[in-house]
């Protein structure tokens, strides 16, 4: 879908990520074709690419072969002239990357870590981020900024916990501003699912979708709702709580203080208690683990895909009625073995709006990133503040300096 832009003077900072958009999904285009495809003047085009070429962003690309006359040069995304940092916090790890605006990671750091506190876990982020720059060789001015994603909510930009899989040490705590100041730059915070969500749609299978909801299989089962090209987190930022549904009356006790909620069911929790037993502690989850325990045939685990795509199915059909997505897209650490024996087992899918005559595209698909997507999502989040008209990601967004304030 074309992103459409204004001619009005004040409009200029969106029509610049407008251009840098277009450019990004759909280049190398030459100057006449992003007027053709945003709506601007050519003179509008003109001023903003030569600006956006003047700093790096777009470069150019060579002229196209073939057609008469001199063909018109070409302007693509200059992957180099800007970089993001994703962190990803959660029970057992810190992961960190460097990523260029095409999506390609330059530098990568992991930490094993167990639910730091604060006061453990930002030392590591700032150490980490030091050891991506030196090792990418990217200098501080050329970095747009930093998300950090963790398996919490967030409220104004601080950790809110909701359920077993967050990380209570964290309630209230200032974390935009505080590793802001401690980073030299701004730094905008979100829940992992729905910063997998973002990553997604930038760099993987929700590229070419406006709508879909994203299902991150963790620990607990959350989801990430992109509406419009842009990620929808609710009135209270509290949206895609899916895990929370209600799957089974009166069943298993969940920590939230319901009973029978979906990711007692469905999590890779709950695949560790079919493997280790129901007494197990989710602190020893090993993904790894339990996709050499499924290969091997273990009969717990097998029974346990079988339930969850039973509970799963149900659910499916209930969050396409509501919403009626373009499609769904299953993610986040459940092993690619595992993942694709959990969606065999959903079929056939139940009946719902989307299972409509003609349907083009799947009802459910798996994602195209891995189980890195938290931090590539992490990392998406300031290119998406800074430069995507249509993936503002306005909550926990940190002021801070940079050169690519728009």
């Amino acid at each position: 879908m074309a992103l459409a832009g204004t001619n009005l003077e004040h409009a200029r900072s969106y029509n610049r990520r407008v251009v840098v958009e277009t450019v990004r999904l759909h280049g190398p285009l030459s100057r006449a074709e992003i007027a053709r495809a945003t709506g601007l003047s050519a003179q509008t085009v003109s001023n903003i690419a030569e600006e956006l070429l003047e700093s790096g962003l777009l470069a150019a690309a060579g002229r196209r072969t073939g057609g008469r006359g001199q063909p018109p040069v070409e302007l693509a995304l200059n992957p180099g002239g800007g970089f993001t940092i994703g962190l990803s916090l959660d029970h057992r790890r810190l992961v960190a990357v460097l990523v260029d605006l095409a999506g390609g990671r330059r530098a990568e750091v992991e930490v094993a870590t167990a639910a730091p506190t604060p006061a453990e876990a930002l030392p590591l982020m700032a150490d980490a981020v030091g050891r991506l720059r030196r090792r990418a060789r990217v200098e501080a001015g050329r970095i747009l900024g930093a998300g950090v994603v963790m398996p919490v909510l967030f409220e104004a930009g601080s950790p809110v916990s909701f359920g077993p899989t967050s990380l209570p040490a964290w309630d209230g705590f200032p974390l935009t501003e505080r590793l802001s100041a401690l980073l030299g730059m701004p730094v905008l915070v979100e829940n992992d699912a729905t910063a997998a969500a973002v990553g997604e749609r930038l760099y993987g299978a929700g590229r070419d979708l406006r709508d879909f909801l994203y299902v991150y299989f963790g620990v607990g089962l959350g989801s990430g709702l992109i509406v419009g090209g842009q990620p929808h987190r609710g009135a209270g930022g509290r949206a895609g709580e899916i895990g929370h549904m209600m799957a089974v009356p009166d069943g298993r006790p969940c920590l939230c203080g319901r009973r029978g909620c979906l990711e007692r069911y469905v999590s890779l929790a709950a695949a560790h208690a079919a493997l280790a037993g129901p007494d197990a502690d989710a602190a020893d989850i090993d993904p790894a683990g339990l996709e050499a325990a499924f290969l091997a045939g273990n009969p717990g685990l097998d029974a346990w895909l079988t339930e969850a795509a039973g509970h799963f199915r149900a659910a499916l059909a209930s969050i396409e009625n509501l919403l009626d997505p373009e499609t769904v897209i299953l993610g986040g650490l459940l092993p690619p073995a595992m993942r694709r024996a959990f969606l065999d087992r959903l079929a056939p899918l139940a009946p719902s709006v989307a299972d409509r005559p003609g349907r083009a595209r799947p009802r459910i698909v798996e994602a195209g990133l891995g189980p890195e997507t938290p931090a590539l999502g992490a990392a998406a989040l300031p290119l998406s503040h800074r430069l995507a008209p249509s993936l503002r990601s306005g909550e926990g967004a940190a002021e801070g300096a940079s050169a690519f304030d728009f």
